[in-house]
């Protein structure tokens, strides 16, 4: 959502501290002008006609968006899946509800008098 009503549930400062584009950069070892460049595409804050600024919140968000994990690594972050034969041996039985039919019922014998 973008506008005066747009959400910031990444960020969780307790106390204002923004970063102008030289703050924020020299925090994260980058350059200013890639900030400026990538303006639309991170997370900031505009007040007005003034440049963007940025909280630590922004700065994090903005270190983890452009993170990146070879596969290799990833599986040492992630828990292991269990396969699908592991899944059912140890998964409680139940009874196959799709297997049930009603029963034929039965036949009315006719009074024969």
């Amino acid at each position: 959502m973008t506008g005066p009503f747009a959400s910031r549930s990444h960020c969780a400062c307790v106390v204002v501290q923004n970063y102008d584009y030289d703050e924020a950069a020299a925090k994260l070892k980058i350059k200013a002008d890639w900030l400026k460049d990538h303006i639309s595409t991170l997370p900031h804050m505009k007040f007005g006609h003034n440049a963007a600024v940025f909280c630590d919140c922004d700065l994090r968000l903005i270190q983890a968006i452009n993170t990146v994990l070879p596969p290799r690594a990833a599986e040492h972050l992630t828990p292991p899946q269990q396969t699908q034969a592991e899944s059912q041996t140890t998964a409680p039985t139940t009874p196959a509800y799709t297997a049930l039919r009603p029963s034929k019922g039965r036949k009315r014998q006719t009074a024969g008098v």
